[in-house]
């Protein structure tokens, strides 16, 4: 087969199963989905939220003591709770991982600001430090 004519036919054919696959709607969320999905980007976006992380487990944690809410997120299961009411939520995969990705994103640029308000109390440099010793 003439090479330019098969690089041809196998771009075209990368580029409609991309296409395809972002326009396709693979699956429709459940109400419950949304919700939860909603209430969770609400707490995590909140600078009052505490979010933990467990590195061996992978759970993950949002709490928020203004509403009394605390949410734990575990192997596709969202487990919103409230001294009044307990709602457990199982997600698909797509839905998953964005929300996965939204809480990381958020745990990651809450450590860098952490990581800069650490290392702006710096007072003194290691050239200092060495014209103190002598």
């Amino acid at each position: 087969m003439n090479k330019p004519y098969h690089y041809l036919r196998r771009s075209i054919q990368k580029m409609m199963i991309y296409i395809y696959r972002t326009v396709q709607s693979d699956y429709d969320k459940s109400v419950y989905e949304r919700d939860c999905t909603s209430i969770c980007k609400k707490l995590i976006y909140q600078k009052e939220t505490t979010l933990l992380l467990t590195p061996k487990t992978g759970k993950r944690y949002i709490k928020n003591e203004d509403s009394s809410v605390f949410i734990i997120l575990d192997s596709h299961r969202v487990k919103i709770i409230n001294h009044v009411y307990a709602y457990d939520v199982h997600f698909t995969d797509k839905g998953w991982n964005q929300l996965i990705d939204i809480f990381d994103t958020e745990v990651e640029k809450r450590r860098e600001e952490f990581e800069i308000q650490i290392t702006s109390n710096i007072k003194s440099s290691l050239k200092k430090i060495l014209s103190d010793i002598k």
